[in-house]
């Protein structure tokens, strides 16, 4: 069934097919999901008697897990090929997430959790893998907006549609979970089906390389280290403010429903920026530029939210937003722009650069909320002048010599 065939018609309507999968699968199988649980959790640690400790655990394994597979999966999706290596991920995904709503205690929860942030870590490295095999090089930032959209519509619509629609419809957290698990496995038959089989459109720059020897091939890459140092510092800021920032102002006493809304917000103002910040990147190709720019804009709106009060946290939400998923989206160009990475190195690249990136995603919150013992604000200016870094580790990440044309 996974085997190799003759290379398929590189027609400008297999890329849209391939591109359209690309914004489908983050958004069905990692998203959505994933965010759609923590309005739940107060439900499920009710059923499962759980206590606050334990439902963190649980939420930080999805993301702790993915860190040690991203860079694993991405080589082996160098070996497999993306078409075979999304079909899989995505079944195991589904298969693993639906399983989560069979959990009877802590334990059961926590490793159907495990095992679903294992199958779906190297999800964002496989379809940028897929998107760079098939888009023309001139049109990668575009292609990146427009997959990075669909990360950020399931985490606008995730919380705000788990509770309030999708629940009452199903009539529990269980049938929430299964609906999930479906919709994963459901479009890991899409990629089986709709992706032609064999090698993609553009043509291969070199043959599989072993697991092992991907590896070594990316870590010899100095701008690959960079990239990912500068993606932990991006991912740092992300998770530490967006997980602290509704506890923080319902803290300084704003209304349950309007601090969740300002979250919200930030994600709206990001899907809003994406696609156009990205094409206006490929347009006047500067693409380092953009991604020094952003991350700066991020990093001190993070650290701003610390220091505003009132009406200007919403405006410094809706600012701030503009940036981060175009960051994420220029980020991920820049990895497969890199001097020395072609597509059979491309999945190896892109999950060592997400690993690291990982890293940052689960270890800040906690060092940035132990902070808040000094001051509440506090928390938001560590966070910040983690993206402020990344910025400056992106201005020294120089760029290839030459534009990348598949």
């Amino acid at each position: 069934m996974l085997s190799r065939v003759s290379a398929p018609d590189s027609s400008s309507s297999w890329r849209f097919v391939i591109l359209a999968l690309c914004v489908l699968t983050p958004f069905g199988t990692v998203t959505m999901p994933n965010m759609s649980l923590p309005p739940m959790f107060g439900i499920i640690s009710e059923e499962l008697g759980l206590s606050l400790v334990e439902i963190g655990g649980i939420w930080g394994m999805v993301g702790f897990s993915g860190v040690f597979f991203a860079i694993i999966g991405g080589t082996i999706g160098d070996r497999l090929g993306a078409r075979n290596m999304l079909f899989l991920i995505c079944l195991f995904s589904g298969i693993f997430g639906l399983l989560r709503a069979f959990a009877t205690d802590f334990v059961s929860l926590l490793l159907f959790s495990m095992l679903y942030g294992f199958a779906q870590g190297s999800v964002p490295v496989m379809v940028f893998k897929a998107m760079r095999q098939w888009i023309p090089g001139k049109n990668l930032g575009m292609a990146s907006g427009i997959i990075s959209a669909g990360f950020a519509g399931g985490l606008m619509l995730g919380p705000l549609l788990s509770t309030s629609v999708i629940l009452p419809a199903l009539g529990g957290w269980r049938q929430v979970l299964v609906l999930y698990g479906l919709l994963a496995i459901a479009i890991s038959v899409l990629w089986l089906l709709l992706h032609p089989a064999g090698r993609h459109a553009e043509g291969e720059d070199g043959g599989a390389v072993s697991v092992l020897a991907g590896l070594r091939a990316a870590a010899r890459i100095r701008n690959l280290w960079l990239m990912g140092i500068g993606g932990l510092g991006i991912g740092a800021c992300f998770s530490g403010f967006s997980g602290y920032l509704p506890t923080y102002l319902k803290a300084v006493g704003w209304a349950p429903l309007d601090a969740d809304r300002a979250l919200s917000l930030f994600f709206l103002a990001s899907l809003v920026c994406v696609v156009p910040i990205s094409t206006l990147s490929d347009r006047l190709r500067i693409r380092r530029g953009f991604l020094v720019a952003l991350a700066l804009l991020l990093g001190l709106g993070v650290g701003a939210l610390g220091l505003v009060a009132g009406a200007l946290v919403l405006l410094v939400a809706v600012v701030t937003g503009s940036s981060f998923d175009s960051v994420m989206a220029l980020q991920q160009t820049s990895v497969m722009e890199v001097e020395g990475v072609d597509n059979s190195l491309s999945g190896s690249a892109l999950g060592m650069v997400t690993t690291i990136r990982n890293l940052g995603i689960a270890f800040a919150p906690p060092l940035g909320n132990s902070l808040a013992i000094y001051s509440a604000g506090l928390p938001f200016l560590f966070w910040g002048a983690c993206g402020v870094c990344a910025a400056l580790v992106f201005s020294v990440a120089y760029n290839p010599p030459r534009r990348a044309t598949t």
